[in-house]
């Protein structure tokens, strides 16, 4: 699916691709249905991000002009921090790429974007309505008691004491 000498790699199960900020210029990126893994070394420090997938906007597909003409394309997954891009493929195959932007879109339910300028638009006007809307846990039963106050009984209204007006409150400080 990748090309060789491009920014993807395959590697194992992971992808090598450029980083400017990290030592040796290179990071592993792991690509997961949930999440997306990035690991480099930074000063000598070995660092591990994960970024879960709903965090990316989505699939973007950016076209180039290609050295000795043509079409360059880069498909990566845009995301709001630029350094968390990750690129999928870059190739100069408009088939190949069409079916990879597809396929990468599906497989992680992301909407596909066309980039321009650095402006990412979602294509043909999709937009994120078949993700499904987060829930906070436990939100049916938000409205009940909570657990250990179930165990103990109310109180009885008639067991309360009488509040008298206009008088004061003996204290004794000796």
């Amino acid at each position: 699916m990748f090309e060789a000498n491009y920014a993807a790699q395959s590697a194992g199960s992971c992808l090598v691709q450029r980083d400017r900020r990290a030592d040796e210029g290179k990071r592993k990126v792991r690509v997961t249905r949930k999440d997306i893994v990035i690991a480099r070394s930074l000063e000598g420090i070995a660092m591990m991000v994960s970024v879960p997938v709903r965090s990316y906007r989505g699939v973007a597909l950016a076209v180039e002009a290609a050295a000795g003409g043509g079409a360059a394309y880069r498909l990566s997954l845009a995301h709001a921090d630029p350094d968390l891009d990750i690129v999928l493929c870059e190739t100069r195959d408009s088939a190949a790429v069409a079916a990879d932007w597809k396929y990468w879109s599906n497989y992680l339910d992301l909407p596909r974007l066309s980039q321009e300028d650095g402006d990412v638009e979602p294509v043909d006007g999709t937009q994120d309505s078949n993700r499904a809307i987060g829930r906070r846990r436990n939100f049916g039963i938000a409205g009940r008691r909570p657990r250990f106050l179930s165990r103990r009984k109310k109180g009885e209204a008639s067991r309360t004491e009488t509040v008298f007006a206009g008088e004061r409150e003996i204290v004794c400080y000796e």
